[in-house]
């Protein structure tokens, strides 16, 4: 059985040591990793997101490794709701929990973001420099100024960070024309950026995409990028369609289409409306449903308030308990992002579509992480970004022909239960941590 590497005080460090799946320290025996995760959003409610992604980890970390010792400091904010809806310090499943009052940065505005996202590096780098040492610290894009403390902490007591990387900033905004290539903003947010990539330990891109573009445009050496990518914890093959609750909660029949999660600004909605009202046309029996919030809300609900959108349903977010009944509801799910965005950010929600045992119809790039696995495994359908009837051609060749969708379902399930569990995935952070954690120190 793998142990863990822990070394106070002096921090010795070995790198035969570090623990793989069938692999054991025997020159220094059983010992501890003190493990800090710091992000804004710690909500164990948020199933679906980003914010609901890392207590899963650390969950699943320490069911991996009882005698690791995790310590979390996140905003009492929960990710979809209220502003301190959690109290300052908490105990859960064994990790320990501090929790900062500082405003939500998840803001419609962006000077907002910008300034609620460095209130809380500020008050986390305070809390960080007064708590016991760590041996490592996961540090998110969540705010996406979060890097700022851990890079501070690094400086001053010299503790290595694991820098996860789930939305790359200033990039993203870019790509999205919120910031203006070449301006001052732009200059100052990438340097900053490279400064908290270079200063990091280890670099997690959720993407073989994401890990390419941080070499070129970062500079970043590739042999310190680990791609692991996210995870899904659906249990088992969920019912036939027709038989879910979802389907017959909301009087949904036919062959649907299934987009689920955040109505994010890097994604593609109106390819997505288009290709709904071609299809409507020609196959009366397709439904698109949307489920869901966020940023672009609004114009899919104007979209199919003015009937432009075809055959098309807005619902919104479902209990954490009924999720799985609603992934099962689909007949095929969609992934999309806007061009360009493709390796700056990789879509969490395909890997509940592949755990639900659905084809996914992906409108993305073909160099994105989403394609390289739907290309891999056959389990669904690429569409260039921008192409509503190419959309609506591969909808309709799934809802022509359920037997090849099913094939394609029953392959997605496959390569989620080899590649994208969420124990699969920890085991890698745990390897991981303990390849930082056996380095030699770097000084403060």
């Amino acid at each position: 059985m793998a142990r863990t590497l822990r070394v106070r005080g002096a921090r010795t460090r070995h790198t035969e040591c570090v623990y793989h799946a069938h692999t054991e320290c025997a020159r220094h025996g059983s010992s501890t990793i003190r493990l800090g995760i710091l992000t804004e959003y710690f909500d164990p409610g948020g199933t679906g997101s980003t914010a609901g992604m890392l207590p899963e980890l650390a969950v699943a970390l320490r069911a991996q490794d009882p005698t690791l010792e995790i310590e979390v400091i996140a905003s009492r904010n929960t990710y979809r709701g209220g502003a301190n809806a959690y109290p300052p310090e908490d105990e859960w499943h064994g990790l320990r929990i501090l929790r900062l009052g500082t405003p939500r940065s998840n803001r419609s505005s962006t000077v907002l973001r910008v300034l609620a996202g460095l209130n809380f590096a500020f008050a986390a780098r305070r809390v960080l420099q007064r708590r016991p040492p760590y041996d490592v610290l996961l540090v998110g894009t969540n705010p996406p100024a979060a890097p700022l403390a851990a890079l501070a902490l690094a400086g001053k007591r010299g503790t290595p960070y694991v820098y996860l990387v789930h939305d790359l900033y200033p990039d993203v905004a870019m790509s999205l024309g919120a910031l203006r290539p070449g301006s001052w903003a732009a200059g100052v947010a990438t340097r900053a950026q490279r400064g908290w990539l270079h200063g990091a330990a280890r670099i997690v891109a959720i993407g073989r995409c994401m890990r390419e573009y941080l070499g070129a445009h970062y500079g970043v050496s590739l042999d310190r990028i680990e791609v692991i990518p996210n995870w899904s914890q659906l249990d088992g093959v969920s019912p036939p369609a027709e038989q879910t609750r979802f389907r017959a909660r909301h009087g949904l029949s036919g062959f649907v289409v299934l987009y689920a999660g955040n109505f994010g600004r890097h994604q593609d909605f109106g390819t997505l409306l288009d290709a709904a009202a071609m299809i409507e046309q020609t196959h009366p029996e397709v439904t698109f449903v949307f489920v869901g919030d966020g940023a672009k809300a609004d114009e899919i609900a104007a979209r199919v308030a003015d009937g432009t959108a075809g055959n098309s349903r807005l619902l919104p977010f479902v209990p954490a308990e009924d999720f799985g009944d609603m992934m099962a509801a689909a007949d095929v799910s969609l992934v999309t992002l806007e061009a360009g965005a493709e390796a700056i950010g990789v879509p969490s929600k395909f890997y509940n579509i592949l755990a639900s045992g659905r084809p996914t119809i992906a409108v993305v790039g073909e160099e994105s992480e989403v394609a390289q696995v739907i290309a891999e495994e056959s389990c669904g359908l690429r569409v260039p970004a921008g192409d509503a009837k190419g959309l609506s051609e591969a909808v309709a060749q799934l809802a022509a022909d359920p037997a090849r969708a099913a094939a394609m379902g029953t392959r997605a399930r496959d390569a989620f239960e080899r590649r994208f569990t969420l124990d699969h995935v920890a085991t890698q952070y745990r390897n991981l941590f303990a390849q930082v954690v056996a380095e030699p120190p770097t000084a403060p």
